[in-house]
């Protein structure tokens, strides 16, 4: 950005002569002088000087600085363009470009015109030099000054990595003094800090035999480590580099990189992948720090050679004798006892399981059993059989209901639940639909139940439902369940437990089920 000034060689401030004369003639008055001779006497002065001061910046020349693109516009009484710059501060160098020439004479509305040669300061091959460039490329400025480079060398910028073709950044020269000075004067370091940089590093010239692969190179790089890094050539822990890795480079050296065989052992549930200078597998598992206890072996043999990328497995064997004991399980004998009450029951004996034992031996591998061998076997305790009594002794009993006083023989907890021909599972095409067991047509006063329990066409009474008859069966109807039939408008859902009563008359003791099964079971 370009900074326009207007500034005086004498002055920073310039006043109209009408505005002294007026404050002279105030000032002058002959009351003030009468009051005051001394004051009077140093005011006429002031006047006098200002007087001469005005004439004086009057018939100074005015011209245009321009310097790097910034600009000022000053009143000067040099007589040549050398003279003006000195009197502005410019200081001339030999690169410097000042159109016109600085002996030209001065006159009024005269341009001037500087190009200012950057100060560069250049490292490089071991010497530190100043030089001053109208270049606008790196790679020119170095040919100015002699140094070639090759592509393997490194260019920095300002500090920073830079191709040879890169622009320098654009020079801001700086005025030193006033009157061209805009802002407070920059100090020597902050001059110093503005000067481009520019760092040539000589890549270094070296040969890498990687595992019988040679690789020739040219490396800015300091140590083994960081030109081997920079040619992503990974180095293992195991692997062997002659010279090591944080040995500094110097040119035409030879690095020697013995590559470790990668390897994957398995052992102990888990998995290492590794690489080693081992040659056979027992020097492997030494390297590796795994020891064989007892009958542990590996796979592949301990004085096998060992191969780029091979599995080894060590397998760890384990023997165990377990001593196992068997439960028996005990009989249960049921006989009837006419002096019990039906569906009362009484254990005469309780049982005892019966205990067998062996002695197993067990060899595991890696915690995967191999082989199992009974070694002994013997029967430590027999079993004691349970006795049970179950009663047969019938007696009826008479129960009020709506329906009237009824006898019965029998008191049943059951499961209940309902249906009706629609939900019964057959379609209304199917030919037995809403058809029972016994050939009945399905309604209210038909119940379906399990054979085993309740034989079929017995009178049964249900609480909340009423007298019925057996007539149906069903595929979930087990045990202590009853489903109750409804009509084909009229069906209540059912699922509760409930007393169902087996009416009279009493059936022959052959077709009677003295014990019941004892599910499904009500949770109280």
């Amino acid at each position: 950005m370009s900074t326009q000034a207007r500034l005086s060689t004498g002055s920073l401030v310039e006043s109209p002569a009408s505005d002294l004369s007026s404050a002279s003639r105030s000032i002058l008055h002959p009351a003030v002088c009468r009051t005051h001779p001394g004051l009077a006497s140093l005011l006429l002065i002031a006047v006098v000087l200002t007087g001469m001061y005005s004439r004086y910046t009057n018939s100074a020349t005015h011209v245009r600085l321009e310097v790097n693109g910034s600009v000022w516009v000053l009143r000067t009484h040099q007589r040549s363009i050398g003279a003006v710059l000195r009197e502005a501060g410019v200081s001339v160098r030999p690169e410097d470009i000042i159109i016109p020439n600085t002996i030209t004479a001065v006159k009024d509305s005269l341009v001037i015109r500087v190009w200012k040669a950057r100060p560069i300061v250049i490292d490089a091959d071991g010497q530190l030099r100043v030089h001053y460039s109208h270049s606008d490329a790196v790679s020119d400025v170095l040919r100015e000054v002699g140094v070639d480079f090759e592509p393997p060398d490194a260019i920095f910028l300002d500090g920073k990595r830079a191709s040879s073709d890169r622009n320098l950044p654009q020079y801001q020269w700086q005025p030193s003094r006033w009157p061209l000075l805009a802002r407070i004067l920059p100090t020597d370091a902050e001059r110093e800090l503005a000067w481009t940089r520019i760092r040539l590093q000589r890549a270094i010239p070296l040969s890498i035999n990687d595992g019988g692969i040679q690789i020739a190179a040219y490396t800015l790089a300091r140590t083994v480590g960081e030109v081997l890094a920079d040619h992503q050539v990974t180095v293992y822990l195991a692997d062997r580099v002659q010279p090591a890795q944080n040995a500094q480079l110097t040119a035409g050296m030879h690095v020697e990189i013995q590559r470790a065989k990668p390897v994957t052992i398995n052992a102990d549930g888990r998995q290492y992948y590794t690489r080693v200078q081992a040659r056979n597998v027992g020097q492997l598992l030494s390297e590796a720090g795994i020891d064989l206890l007892g009958r542990d072996y590996v796979v592949p043999s301990l004085d096998a050679p060992i191969a780029p990328d091979m599995e080894v497995r060590v397998i760890r064997v384990i023997d165990e004798w377990i001593l196992e004991t068997k439960s028996i399980a005990y009989e249960t004998h049921y006989r009837p006892d006419a002096s019990l009450a039906l569906d009362q029951y009484r254990t005469d004996q309780p049982g005892e399981s019966g205990v067998q034992k062996r002695r197993i031996h067990v060899v595991y591998e890696d915690g995967v059993e191999r082989e199992r061998e009974i070694t002994d076997e013997w029967l430590e305790q027999k079993p004691t059989a349970r006795q049970v009594s179950y009663g047969t002794q019938i007696s009826t009993n008479e129960l009020s209901t709506p329906d009237g006083v009824l006898r019965y023989w029998r008191k049943i907890r059951m499961l209940a639940t309902s249906y009706n021909a629609p939900t019964a599972g057959k379609p209304l095409t199917h030919p037995q639909y809403g058809i029972t067991r016994l050939g009945w047509r399905a309604r209210k006063g038909i119940v379906a139940v399990d054979p085993q329990v309740v034989a079929l066409g017995t009178q049964v009474y249900v609480p909340g439902y009423g007298l019925a008859t057996a007539a149906d069966t069903g595929s979930a109807i087990k045990g202590r369940r009853i489903d109750l039939c409804y009509d084909d408008d009229n069906l209540v859902l059912w699922k509760s437990w409930v007393d169902v009563y087996v009416l009279e008359p009493v059936p022959l003791a052959a077709k009677i089920t003295w014990m019941l099964p004892n599910y499904p079971r009500e949770i109280r």
